[in-house]
C-alpha cells in the first residue's frame, strides 16, 4: 500500500499570539516534533501554527489542493472551536483530532510553564462538542507520541483514510454480468458509486474473446514454462487444457491493463459455448489475487471491492464462501469453485496445478486450478452487505485450522473455527444481512475496519 498523504494542522489561540509571541514560537517547535513522529507513517503536508479562521482556511485549501487523504488536527494549546469548525464542517476529506500534548506525565516539578505547554485538551473538547452538535464526521485518537498503541491507531486511521480516498478512483471490471436471480449483493452500480466511490465497468464477451484470440502461442509457452518451474503439475493435466487456460489468463491481463482495473468480478455461467473463452481461468484468477487484485465470483462487485480493501489493509487477502457447518466442533467448511490466493499456502513448495472439470459451465470443458493447504492461523472475515439504502460492513475474527485438504474435493477449501457457538454466529450473520461471499485476511484487523466504516460513513457490525 502507498504511504498516505496527510495534512497536519497545529492550533493555538490568537490571544496567545498577541500576548505571548515567544510562546507561539515555542509551539512551532512542538509542532515540528509532532510532524517528525507522523512522518514515520505518512507523507505530511504541514501548516505553521494556526490561530485564526483565515489561517485555518488557507491551510485547509492548500491541503485539499494537494489531494490529501485526510487531515490531522493537533491542539498545541487551547484554541477556540469556531476558528476551525466553519472551515471543516463540509470537509471533503476525513478529519482526525489527535488529543495529545508534549509531556507524558505530571511530576513533582510540574509548573505553570508546563501547563501553558500542555493544555490543548479543552480545545479538543470545545471542537468535538461543536462538531457533534453539527453532525460533522470526525475521529479522535487520544494519547502520547511515545505510546506505541497511540501511534499505531493514528497509522491505522491514515491507512483507512487513504483506502477511502483510493476507493473513489477504483475501477472494478465485471465480466458476464451478475449471476441470474442471485439477489443478496445485487444493488445498482450507481448506489455503489454513491456510497463507496468505485466505478464499475462492464466488459462484454465479444471484447474478451477478441482479446483471448489475439494471444500468441509464444506467449502461452512462456507462461507454461514458468508454471512448470513454480508448481507441481498433476498427472492428468494435459497441454490442451493448460494452453486454453493460459490463453484466457493473458487475455484477461491485457484487459485489466487496458481498462486500468484493480478488481474484477466474473460470472462464469455466461462463458458457456464462447469460443476462446472455454476454460474458466481459475489459476489465472488465483495469480491475480496473489498479485494484489480484488476479486469475487458471480459478478459480485461489492465483494471484489472488499477483497481489494483487505489487500490494502492486510497485504494478503482472498475470496471465499461458507458451505457446510460442523455443529459438533463449531467449524465451517469454506470453499468456492476454484479461486484462491496462493500466497496463503502453508508450504509454498506444495502448490499443485490440477485439472478441474467445468461441465457445469460449458460442455466437455476443463480448466486449470491450484490446490494447496491453507496456512493455519487467525483471520478476519469481511462482508459488505446492502442494507437499508446503505452498506453495512460486517466482520468477525476466526481461525483457519491446521487441516490437510480433503482428497475427494477438487476445489480450494479449508476449515474455519468459529470463536463461540457456530449456530449463534451463523444466525447473527444472516440477521445482519450478510451476503454469501466474503473477503478474508490473516490477523485481527477489525479495528481498522471500524475506522474505515466511520470514515466512509457506512454502518459497522462486529460479530
Amino acid at each position: 500500500m502507498r504511504k498516505p498523504l496527510i495534512g497536519v494542522m497545529g492550533l493555538t489561540a490568537e490571544l496567545y499570539k498577541k500576548k505571548f509571541p515567544d510562546f507561539v514560537e515555542r509551539l512551532d517547535k512542538h509542532l515540528l516534533d509532532f510532524l517528525q513522529h507522523l512522518s514515520q507513517f505518512f507523507e505530511v503536508v504541514p501548516s505553521p501554527v494556526l490561530y485564526n479562521r483565515n489561517l485555518v482556511k488557507n491551510a485547509y485549501d492548500r491541503m485539499i489542493e494537494s489531494d490529501v487523504d485526510g487531515i490531522i488536527i493537533i491542539f498545541l494549546s487551547y484554541s477556540p472551536s469556531m476558528i476551525i469548525e466553519p472551515v471543516i464542517k463540509n470537509s471533503k476529506v476525513p478529519i482526525l483530532i489527535w488529543n495529545t500534548q508534549q509531556i507524558f506525565e505530571i511530576t513533582e516539578n510540574f509548573s505553570t510553564f508546563d501547563t501553558m505547554d500542555n493544555h490543548g485538551m479543552h480545545g479538543v473538547q470545545d471542537l468535538a462538542s461543536v462538531l457533534l452538535r453539527e453532525n460533522v464526521k470526525f475521529s479522535i485518537v487520544t494519547g502520547h507520541k511515545t505510546q506505541k498503541d497511540t501511534m499505531s491507531n493514528i497509522e491505522s486511521w491514515g491507512k483507512c483514510a487513504a483506502i477511502n480516498h483510493d476507493l473513489k478512483k477504483l475501477r472494478v471490471g465485471r465480466i458476464g454480468g451478475i449471476f441470474k436471480d442471485m439477489g443478496d449483493f445485487s444493488i445498482p452500480d450507481e448506489k455503489i458509486k454513491k456510497i463507496l466511490g468505485p466505478s464499475i465497468i462492464d466488459i462484454d464477451m465479444k471484447t474478451l474473446c477478441a482479446e483471448n484470440r489475439a494471444i500468441s502461442d509464444r506467449e502461452i509457452e512462456s507462461v507454461m514454462k514458468d508454471e512448470e518451474n513454480r508448481f507441481i503439475l498433476s498427472e492428468d493435466l494435459d497441454d490442451d487444457t493448460r494452453k486454453k487456460t493460459i490463453r484466457f489468463e493473458l487475455g484477461l491481463r491485457n484487459l485489466i491493463k487496458k481498462f486500468s482495473l484493480e478488481a474484477i468480478a466474473i460470472n462464469f455461467i455466461t462463458f458457456k459455448g464462447q469460443k476462446f473463452c472455454e476454460a474458466i481461468p481459475f489459476s489465472a484468477i488465483s495469480k491475480f489475487i496473489s498479485e494484489g487484485m480484488g476479486y469475487a465470483g458471480e459478478g459480485d462487485c461489492l465483494c471484489a471491492i472488499s477483497v481489494w480493501m483487505f489487500q490494502k489493509l492486510a497485504g494478503i487477502a482472498t475470496f471465499t464462501e461458507m458451505f457446510t457447518t460442523d455443529y459438533k466442533n463449531n467449524r465451517i467448511f469454506m470453499s468456492h469453485m476454484g479461486e484462491s490466493n496462493i500466497l496463503m499456502v502453508k508450504h509454498s513448495e506444495k502448490i499443485k496445478l490440477v485439472k478441474k472439470d467445468m461441465s457445469i459451465s460449458a460442455k466437455n470443458t476443463a480448466t486449470c486450478m491450484f490446490l494447496f493447504q491453507m496456512k493455519p492461523g487467525q483471520v478476519t472475515l469481511l462482508n459488505l452487505a446492502p442494507c437499508n439504502g446503505n452498506i453495512r460492513l460486517i466482520t468477525t475474527v476466526a481461525t483457519i485450522e491446521d487441516q490437510q485438504i480433503f482428497s475427494s474435493i477438487n476445489a480450494p477449501h479449508f476449515l474455519l473455527k468459529i470463536d463461540g457457538d457456530v449456530r449463534d454466529f451463523l444466525t447473527c450473520y444472516s440477521m445482519l444481512g450478510g451476503t454469501h461471499h466474503l473477503a478474508m485476511a490473516y490477523g485481527d484487523i477489525t479495528e481498522q475496519l471500524r475506522l474505515f466504516a466511520s470514515i466512509a460513513g457506512i454502518e459497522f457490525a462486529k460479530i
